[in-house]
């Protein structure tokens, strides 16, 4: 029988890991690490099958002992990770100014060496370079990277099933009476709805059940930056700024442009998430697994995202 222990799951992209795991797998025996118990009860009345955990990451003998009685471990931290990878160069110098465009796109097949370089050379990426160090050390260990760019889409996870680039954008345009960008609104980064990276996890829980010994799936070559289209955030403002108008929440198609240090309190992690480039081509997850998005596209999901901050502000 396959065993899964799933950290995050009271989380935006955990939570719709754990819906998609629970439809497409009911024969999985699931475990999952919560750190709330509130969370923890809201999970188990949902999912009456799945076996709630109470702890954190931080209790090393918790977390070890539940992914040593697991075939399949899934773990998706919540935190500035993801495709901010693809940036840090830009981040970490002292001209970066938010907002700009750039010319280098990332690919995650023939280009994996130089996503391999980039987080080797950045001690920072704790997690990333760890998870290398096991499939270079131990590969009867699988290993694979998933770096997520925007995620948007309503989840459906038990708890969390807001993302929030695209609400936050939202939330500001409606409290300020317009729309912002970072900057020029030039950069760009490759977009995934949530549901369909819920798929693309669970592809890989199906092939570490089945034992996969595909080199290009796991370890140094299993590096998936996975997204179905690309915008600028000018482009993204414009459309929040016209979703916002059309419903009568805002009198004008006005977008003004933050710079440092307001953008980064105006927006979370604002020089970051929306003044900084991540664009890629995904070609790993559709070329080697398969994948295959099918949910709607960013551009599409925008009105109802600024609907729903509407609503919530209310």
């Amino acid at each position: 029988m396959t065993s899964i222990f799933l950290t995050g799951a009271s989380g935006y992209v955990g939570g719709q890991l754990l819906h998609e795991l629970t439809q497409a797998h009911p024969e999985y025996t699931i475990a999952t690490l919560v750190r709330d118990a509130n969370a923890a009860e809201t999970i188990a009345k949902a999912y009456p099958r799945v076996r709630t955990v109470v702890g954190d990451l931080d209790d090393s003998a918790l977390v070890e002992q539940e992914a040593s009685q697991a075939l399949v471990v899934l773990s998706y931290l919540v935190q500035i990770s993801g495709a901010s990878l693809l940036p840090v160069k830009d981040l970490s110098s002292p001209s970066f100014k938010p907002g700009e465009p750039s010319s280098e796109v990332w690919d995650d097949l023939d280009g994996v060496s130089s996503i391999l370089d980039l987080i080797r050379s950045h001690d920072s990426r704790v997690v990333d370079n760890y998870i290398l160090k096991i499939a270079k050390e131990t590969p009867s260990i699988k290993t694979a990277l998933v770096l997520p760019p925007i995620i948007y889409g309503k989840g459906q996870g038990p708890v969390k099933q807001r993302s929030v680039q695209i609400p936050a954008l939202s939330k500001v345009a409606i409290e300020r009476g317009h729309a912002v960008r970072a900057g020029r609104g030039l950069a760009a980064w490759t977009n995934v709805h949530v549901a369909d990276l819920a798929r693309l996890f669970t592809i890989l829980a199906e092939k570490g059940a089945k034992g996969s010994e595909d080199e290009n799936v796991w370890g140094e070559k299993g590096i998936y930056l996975p997204g179905v289209g690309e915008l600028n955030w000018a482009d993204i403002s414009d459309r929040v700024a016209k979703a916002a108008k059309d419903q009568g929440l805002i009198d004008t198609l006005e977008v003004e442009e933050l710079y440092k240090p307001e953008v980064d309190t105006a927006l979370p992690a604002g020089s970051v998430f929306f003044g900084s480039n991540a664009r890629s081509k995904p070609r790993r997850a559709t070329e080697v697994l398969g994948w295959k998005p099918k949910e709607t596209g960013l551009d599409e999901e925008i009105p109802r995202a600024v609907a729903e901050e509407a609503e919530a502000l209310k």
